[in-house]
């Protein structure tokens, strides 16, 4: 075989072998025991979970959200941003994280968590004081 075409094979078996790459890292995928929407409450326990999910809670100035997550393996990021805003919180690398997101102004909320091939557990609840208790999809 002549090294021209030896090369040409090598170089299109290693973009064939990228794009498979490419697709994997980026595929939604959730498996796992449960996804749940109760009113005021989600709850997700998965042994794989690639992707984002997107929730909106209603709240008032001073209402409280709960975060209590538990990351074995993988990447989890989930953020608070206030609708119409650009900025709001982000928690990064969450391996294990139990802490309260407090509304700075009465509004929609927009609660986006992104996993990268994680394993573990994910709780987003609304504090007792919360009004409105409906979760928007």
């Amino acid at each position: 075989m002549k090294k021209k075409t030896l090369k040409k094979i090598s170089g299109a078996i290693l973009a064939a072998g990228l794009a498979g790459f490419l697709i994997w890292d980026n595929v939604y995928t959730f498996k796992g025991k449960c996804r749940n929407f109760i009113e005021g409450r989600y709850y997700s326990d998965f042994y794989t979970f690639n992707g984002k999910e997107v929730i909106e809670f209603q709240l008032e100035t001073g209402e409280k959200l709960h975060l209590d997550a538990h990351i074995e393996k993988g990447k989890a990021e989930v953020s608070f941003i206030c609708k119409g805003e650009k900025k709001g919180e982000v928690i990064s690398n969450i391996k294990d994280a139990d802490t309260y997101f407090t509304a700075d102004k009465t509004g929609r909320y927009i609660v986006k968590m992104k996993f990268k091939h994680a394993k573990g557990t994910v709780e987003i609840k609304c504090d007792d004081q919360v009004k409105d208790k409906t979760i928007y999809r």
